[in-house]
């Protein structure tokens, strides 16, 4: 590959060109090693004339122009980076498998893997640690396995195996703890509890939970202290019987640690906390029997894996749950609930419980930074963008702004600055991407004609370091449209486009 340098500026991104934009100097790769040099952290674009690494340097707030193109993939899934960021997939377009680079070594091509059966590949993803890369390809009968589990250092294939259906509670089909000690799969009936290695060597250690009628399962990230990681599965409804969920360990995965039972549950999604202690089920119906809500109905339960303790945190009586996330680094979740506008709360996780009230807002988004200092609370979707950025430990709203029609949304990784990007499909004008500082104070961005997905490459816990507010530290106040105040100024709206 080559390293691409000048020639691309606010419009230049958004052209279409062949192998290489013209008028472009081009320089080998070898040339990353000064660039890779720099503290600068990377962003990735995928938009529709390719895929461009742009560097954005704290000191200054700077964008760079791109640094390096990839082909053009046909949709957002068609990109992925491993959990650390040293690894990087693109979907190859031409032979419809995942060409993997590292990103560690100036993105020196690492292997490919080719498509199982015909592809192309639809969906993908990494291990925790890298070690393995899972293809989906779509289902078709007599085609044989369209699930693939390929080694990234080689690119040859572990194991395959038939995936007729993915869905929200069956995707991933295979997933680790955080430092793959361990990988379940869900079967028919039941999960196979396998070696996080899945040599065929350790093929004798391989246990299963029997759960006929088994919805979906999530494995805890690590275990309690020194003990084994948790694996809880949810069994839907039958025969009037109430939907169920359970927490067992691996090593003995004959007797549930806590056990709950619940109606209403069409669909269920169910988070762990970051040290695999406690456990948050989302269990939801299309259909709201009382009428009340468009969106059907949902509720929240809390479980603990050690001691089995249980309550109820939110239910439909009180409105909608827009959304809930577990902090990166705390025992605590944050939860926007109710009817807009909704309320915005922090909940402990040891018992479930309010912790703190941070009011009501019209939000259904939020976000934390990578040490659980900074929140974001936006209202994105059919709501108008009002964004607000706090400070949790200070329990203060540190600004607020309005970013109209995001899609896409993340904190950088050095959690103190935050990416916001409107992309399609879901809109066809305007597309762009924001960056923002904890306050809320606008520093750069671009703009494109089509943009279909805009990632922080990931870094590992330690490149960066928790830094609590500057003192004296205010919000900015935004330049006005087009008048150039920052880096890719917007310009007059489009007209809209149809798809």
């Amino acid at each position: 590959f080559w390293l691409k340098r000048g020639g691309v500026g606010r419009g230049g991104v958004g052209r279409r060109w062949g192998r290489h934009p013209p008028g472009d100097r081009l320089l080998p790769a070898p040339a990353m090693a000064a660039a890779a040099a720099t503290p600068a952290m990377e962003l990735l674009a995928v938009a529709k004339s390719g895929v461009h690494l742009y560097h954005f340097e704290a000191e200054g707030a700077r964008l760079s122009e791109p640094v390096l193109s990839f082909p053009a993939v046909p949709t957002a899934d068609s990109c992925v980076w491993s959990a650390d960021g040293n690894l990087l997939g693109l979907l190859d377009p031409a032979g419809g498998g995942v060409v993997v680079y590292n990103a560690a070594n100036n993105y020196e091509r690492l292997c490919e893997v080719p498509p199982l059966i015909g592809g192309p590949v639809r969906n993908f993803y990494f291990s925790p640690l890298g070690t393995f890369l899972v293809t989906h390809e779509r289902y078709a009968k007599d085609a044989g396995a369209n699930v693939g589990l390929w080694r990234t250092k080689t690119g040859e294939m572990e194991m395959s195996f038939i995936l007729k259906k993915m869905t929200d509670m069956t995707w991933p089909p295979l997933k680790w703890t955080n430092l793959e000690t361990h990988c379940c799969r869900m079967v028919q009936d039941g999960v196979n509890i396998l070696p996080g290695s899945l040599s065929k060597e350790d093929t004798d250690a391989e246990k299963k939970v029997h759960a006929p009628g088994i919805m979906a399962f999530e494995l805890a990230p690590r275990g309690m202290g020194t003990g084994p990681p948790h694996v809880a599965i949810c069994v839907g409804e039958s025969k009037g019987a109430p939907a169920r969920c359970q927490i067992l360990r691996l090593d003995d995965p004959s007797r549930p640690t806590a056990t709950k039972n619940f109606f209403k549950a069409q669909t269920v999604s169910m988070f762990w906390n970051n040290v695999g202690t406690a456990l948050l089920v989302k269990t939801s119906q299309e259909v709201d029997g009382s009428g009340k809500s468009y969106y059907g109905d949902s509720h929240l339960y809390f479980l603990r894996a050690d001691d089995g303790e249980s309550c109820l945190v939110a239910s439909p009586e009180d409105g909608v749950i827009h959304d809930v996330q577990w902090s990166p680094t705390q025992d605590e979740f944050f939860l926007l609930h109710g009817d807009l506008p909704c309320n915005m709360t922090l909940h402990s996780g040891r018992k479930g419980q309010k912790l703190v009230d941070f009011g009501r807002g019209h939000r259904n988004t939020m976000r934390w930074n990578n040490f659980g200092r900074f929140i974001v609370c936006g209202g994105y979707g059919q709501l108008l963008g009002d964004t607000d950025f706090w400070d949790k430990p200070g329990k203060r709203n540190m600004g607020s702004t309005r970013f109209e029609c995001c899609v896409v949304s993340a904190f950088a990784p050095d959690g103190r600055h935050f990416m916001a990007a409107t992309t399609s499909p879901r809109m066809r004008v305007d597309n762009k991407i924001v960056i923002y500082d904890y306050t809320g104070s606008r520093l750069a961005a671009l703009e494109f004609q089509e943009l279909l997905l805009a990632s922080w490459r990931p870094r590992p816990r330690g490149q960066f370091q928790d830094r609590p507010p500057t003192p004296g530290r205010e919000q900015r106040a935004e330049p006005k449209a087009g008048a150039g105040g920052y880096p890719g100024a917007a310009k007059k709206p489009q007209a809209y486009r149809p798809p």
